[in-house]
């Protein structure tokens, strides 16, 4: 199947039907981003009203191309979509990008249209991707087969991350999310009404990149679960977490789901007990796919639940054993002896039971945190630790207290979040490679999400289903 799909991730060569000059419209998009982004195929722009397009020679039709292309982006709406599938398909191209709406997400005509679409593919063997879809993008080949804003808007970088999603705004905002982040993303794929190909498809083909370590996915249903069941025991195997959203929770967004992208409704009790079984972490939006990447691509696997905090402010203690409680975190009990080895650092005032307030005595002594952190990680109690510096600024060495932190962390090997919302502060803790967020609710809650998602995929694993099985999530 990923060898399928290669056709639109890796393509020898992409017509753009609808080929556009200006590169701020739909068809001019794609081919001013392949180009700034060094794709290495044959980039053949088809517009019957012009000789040249983006300084590339422009054709009048498929028909007149030097060669059939491996993938042929469809940028011209109704009608003339619906010519373009017929066409390419005869053609013997193997991908067809359809980014006009207007079909299942509409009508019953519309519905029937992408019926018939797939079956042209099972027919002829050209994967269909869409209709109403904002299109394909890998950066780890330069094939750009969308037209996203985002891409302009936050410049890309080749990463680690791969983003599958039905919804192209969906897609663009985890990419954009994930990018402020600092981090690199390779795939961004929007499905749309998936007349053929799904997002457990596009899931188990970029599975297979090797170089992915995050596979983060938004559906707003579970087509072809029999796949996604397989990807989610290959990426098991190979140490790949997956994180979804899966939209269309209730009957009134499921209501949405059917006029944004025609999909049908799953059962949502089955949805959860699904991805449960397949060890998928469920999470509620696409801030919360982007908000735990850095704690996954650092490999974090809690042993357990137990956390130790560590803050400058009793009141921060205080708010985060809260927070932590609801989150289901446990403060872990220090040893005797850690607690003798931390009093002796700080003033007597301090507070060297879990949490662990430091006090404002920081700011006449910037090393508090580097005599306390170590004696922190030697305590065998402790599965993750935060650190939370609500205030800091003048006076204080923030650059020492990222040092020390950072070495922390390569000293114990576990999960280590800080909170800082002063940016200068953040951005410090971050420059040192520190997953650093705004406040103790966004750190507490990755720490909590990562730690759930470990226990689940510790679980004894379910088997392969096979790929013609048939797995029902419908209601």
């Amino acid at each position: 199947m990923s060898e399928l799909l290669e056709s639109a991730l890796n393509p020898r060569s992409v017509a753009v039907i609808g080929a556009s000059e200006n590169p701020n419209k739909i068809g001019g998009r794609p081919i001013l981003y392949m180009q700034r982004q060094g794709y290495k195929g044959s980039i053949y722009p088809i517009n019957p009203t012009r000789p040249e397009v983006q300084g590339l020679k422009c054709y009048a039709s498929l028909a007149d191309l030097p060669e059939v292309p491996e993938a042929v982006l469809i940028v011209v709406a109704g009608d003339a979509a619906v010519a373009a599938v017929d066409e390419c398909a005869a053609m013997g191209v193997k991908a067809a990008v359809v980014l006009a709406s207007g079909f299942g997400e509409v009508d019953e005509a519309g519905q029937a249209m992408q019926r018939k679409w797939a079956q042209i593919a099972g027919r002829t063997g050209m994967r269909i991707y869409g209709p109403n879809t904002q299109g394909l993008a890998n950066f780890g080949t330069g094939a750009i087969l969308s037209f996203s804003t985002m891409f302009i808007e936050v410049p890309p970088l080749d990463g680690p991350v791969a983003v599958v999603s039905q919804s192209g705004g969906m897609s663009a905002m985890a990419y954009g999310l994930l990018r402020e982040r600092g981090l690199g993303v390779r795939h961004v794929h929007a499905t749309g009404n998936e007349a053929d190909v799904t997002v457990s498809e596009m899931a188990w083909a970029v599975a297979h990149d090797p170089d992915i370590k995050l596979l983060l996915l938004y559906m707003e249903n579970v087509a072809k679960p029999e796949v996604l069941a397989r990807t989610a025991a290959y990426a098991r195997e190979r140490g790949l977490p997956i994180v979804a959203v899966k939209a269309g929770r209730t009957a009134v967004g499921q209501k949405a789901a059917a006029s944004h992208t025609g999909s049908q409704p799953n059962d949502e009790a089955k949805v959860e007990a699904f991805f449960r079984a397949h060890g998928i972490c469920r999470v509620a939006d696409p801030h919360a796919l982007a908000m735990a990447a850095e704690g996954y691509l650092k490999n974090w696997k809690p042993a357990g639940r137990r956390l130790v905090v560590i803050s400058n402010s009793g009141a921060s203690c205080v708010m985060a054993a809260d927070a932590a409680h609801r989150l289901g975190l446990q403060l872990a009990r220090l040893a005797p002896a850690t607690e003798a080895t931390i009093r002796k650092s700080l003033p007597g005032f301090a507070t060297t039971s879990n949490p662990i307030d430091i006090t404002a005595a920081l700011l006449s002594n910037s090393g508090l945190f580097g005599e306390v952190l170590p004696a922190v990680a030697a305590d065998p109690a402790a599965d993750m630790f935060f650190i939370n510096i609500p205030v800091a600024g003048a006076g204080y060495d923030i650059d020492r207290f990222a040092r020390d932190a950072a070495a922390f962390e390569a000293l114990t090997g576990k999960p280590v979040a800080v909170a800082a919302w002063q940016e200068p502060v953040a951005a410090v803790f971050r420059a040192r490679g520190v997953a650093t967020f705004a406040n103790e609710t966004q750190a507490l809650g990755v720490l909590a999400q990562i730690a759930d998602h470990t226990e689940m995929l510790r679980r004894a694993p379910g088997e392969w289903p096979a790929l013609n099985a048939t797995i029902d999530l419908a209601p």
